[in-house]
């Protein structure tokens, strides 16, 4: 690499497992073979339950239970898609993460340095109080499940992660040194990829926004510590605080969330492109880049890096 990028020198040694087999036609068809994985998997476990209430409940994640199965259901995509990487490259999953040791080292010191900035983030007013249609689940039981929880969404993180910034930017840094290749590209396909979260496309554009800034963060953090451990560690702090914390009663994936919002109809909002250009959207946008800023130094601290 040039010498103007030397914070990202242990980049090399995390690309090196993609230059034997860097053809182009071979990460078509790793793209084409991760998005059917990703449509498959969930087919796969459904086929699996017994009775169709099981799994109309399973699809609509509002249950404790649903909202794991369908987090570990990403461990399924990843199978699929290192099976794939094995055939085609000829190489298997601690490739896509880099050294196991340091990765797992900078996972959990990324996480609790990130996660313990977003926490002082939500003490700090204005509180989560119950009232106003706020429900808190029963903390004995949200305790309770929270190990298997933790589980589910490193599973979760873990895949995107193995994926976007470790398949797509090691395989893209071979074709090119520009960061504009090999982290912009995959940030913004992460971001895209986000854009059905959203209801209509105002809130589907803030949610690709805020996603590339977040690939953005993973992607800078892989290339200067060459493992995954810290990407994996800040995305699964900011999903802990995401999913497990606040969500909207009845709403996709809300089963584990600690506290809940009154459920309302999206309908109901406007969500016309119209939208973004109101103070409102910039003010939220704002939050949303500043917030991953923030994520993002934290874990630079603690690393050192």
């Amino acid at each position: 690499m040039n010498s103007d990028q030397t914070p990202y020198a242990a980049h090399r040694a995390f690309v090196a497992p993609a230059w034997p087999r860097r053809e182009l036609w071979r990460v078509g068809v790793m793209i084409i073979g991760f998005e059917l994985a990703f449509q498959i998997a969930p087919e796969l476990v459904s086929a699996l339950l017994p009775g169709d209430a099981l799994v109309t409940a399973y699809y609509e994640g509002i249950t404790s239970w649903a909202t794991l199965l369908q987090f570990a259901t990403f461990g399924v995509t990843a199978i699929l898609f290192v099976l794939l990487l094995r055939r085609l490259h000829g190489r298997g999953f601690w490739s896509l993460i880099g050294a196991p040791a340091r990765a797992i080292v900078d996972l959990w010191q990324v996480g609790i340095a990130v996660g313990g900035i977003l926490l002082l983030m939500e003490i700090l007013p204005p509180w989560i109080g119950i009232g106003d249609g706020i429900e808190m689940r029963n903390i004995a039981g949200w305790l309770v499940m929270l190990p298997l929880a933790l589980v589910v969404l490193i599973i979760q993180v873990g895949t995107e992660e193995i994926y976007f910034r470790g398949y797509l930017q090691q395989q893209l840094a071979c074709f090119s040194r520009s960061r504009l290749v090999w982290m912009l590209v995959p940030s913004v396909m992460f971001g895209v990829s986000h854009y059905g979260n959203g209801f209509g496309v105002a809130d589907g554009v803030l949610w690709v926004v805020w996603a590339t800034m977040l690939g953005l963060a993973c992607a800078d953090l892989t290339a200067r510590t060459g493992t995954l451990g810290a990407a994996i560690g800040l995305h699964l702090a900011n999903n802990v605080f995401a999913l497990l914390l606040v969500g909207v009663a009845g709403w996709p994936s809300s089963g584990l969330a600690l506290f809940l919002y009154p459920s309302f109809d999206p309908a109901d909002m406007d969500t016309s492109a119209a939208v973004l250009a109101t103070p409102g959207a910039f003010i939220e946008m704002l939050i949303m880049c500043l917030t991953v800023l923030v994520m993002w130094l934290a874990a630079r601290i603690k690393l050192r890096r």
